[in-house]
């Protein structure tokens, strides 16, 4: 009975059945309650949708999407970083870079700083200065080395072991382990090691060694004799002998322990090692051998 009234109440919402038809067929009471349905419908409004209005929208919407712009770094900001990355390279290697030169066994260098001073570099040292060399005249030397100082500012030498003070001048500074020897050929030197000082002049040398301090005087030559390939000594301890040795010939040698301080006064050619050995051996009575790449000294 329930689903026949439902669709009475259809048909006469539809407007199918007159008021007086569904009256004849429901209850009053039905009757009065369809009433107030249709009185609530007939208050809301319930539009059509306009299918082509919303088509044209929802395509607004894609074209809208289609031409949003994209989101762009500028060039110009990429451009900056780029060129303040170029500046302050230019300005580390111009103002802070260092220079370093290297020599390897055997070889010298002959190396001119911006103020015209040469460096004469011997084998296996090192020469480090900066780029404003000539604003300061200031450099580090691991190694052997000779100067020939033009005139001017002060010109400072660094080791690790002391340091070498000119105006204008030429000498010699030798620094490898824990011997730092400077000989003066021309002009006036200012030598500091630790907590001393000294003013070495033409003809005189210097060297602290193992917490001792020497100096002397002696008719020399213009220059240093191991520019012309011969390595000269006086008094120095045999371990550095050797030292130079491997350094000129770049070989490997054993000795007795008890010999490298041993005092040795003599010089070796650059040119044989034959004959470099033998300048180094008989003076000290020493025999020497090759065991492959090595050489033996014995007593």
């Amino acid at each position: 009975m329930e689903a026949q009234n439902e669709t009475y109440l259809s048909d006469w919402l539809a407007d199918k059945i007159t008021d007086a038809q569904l009256k004849a067929r429901v209850s009053a009471e039905d009757f009065e309650a369809y009433q107030k349905i249709k009185i609530a419908l007939n208050g809301m409004e319930v539009k059509s949708p306009d299918m082509v209005q919303n088509f044209e929208a929802i395509q607004q919407k894609l074209v809208g999407k289609t031409h949003a712009k994209p989101k762009v770094v500028s060039l110009w900001r990429y451009a900056s970083i780029a060129a303040c990355l170029l500046v302050f390279m230019g300005i580390y290697h111009f103002f802070i870079a260092q220079n370093d030169v290297v020599t390897d066994f055997g070889k010298s260098r002959v190396i001119t700083l911006a103020d015209n001073s040469k460096v004469s570099l011997n084998a296996k040292s090192t020469l480090s200065y900066s780029n404003l060399f000539a604003y300061k005249r200031t450099l580090q030397l691991q190694g052997e080395a000779f100067f020939e100082v033009e005139k001017g500012s002060p010109f400072t030498v660094e080791t690790p072991l002391g340091e070498v003070l000119v105006l204008g001048t030429k000498f010699n500074v030798l620094a490898v382990g824990d011997l730092f020897e400077v000989k003066c050929y021309e002009g006036k030197v200012k030598v500091s090691h630790q907590n001393q000082s000294i003013i070495v002049t033409p003809g005189e040398s210097v060297r602290f060694y193992n917490g001792t301090s020497e100096n002397w005087a002696e008719t020399t030559t213009a220059k240093p004799t191991w520019i012309s390939g011969e390595s000269a000594f006086k008094k120095v301890p045999m371990r550095y002998v050797i030292a130079q040795f491997q350094n000129q010939y770049n070989v490997a040698v054993k000795y007795p322990k008890h010999i490298e301080n041993i005092k040795f006064t003599g010089a070796f050619t650059h040119k044989d090692a034959n004959v470099a050995l033998q300048s180094i051996c008989l003076p000290l009575q020493l025999k020497w051998s090759k065991n492959g790449g090595t050489i033996i000294l014995s007593e």
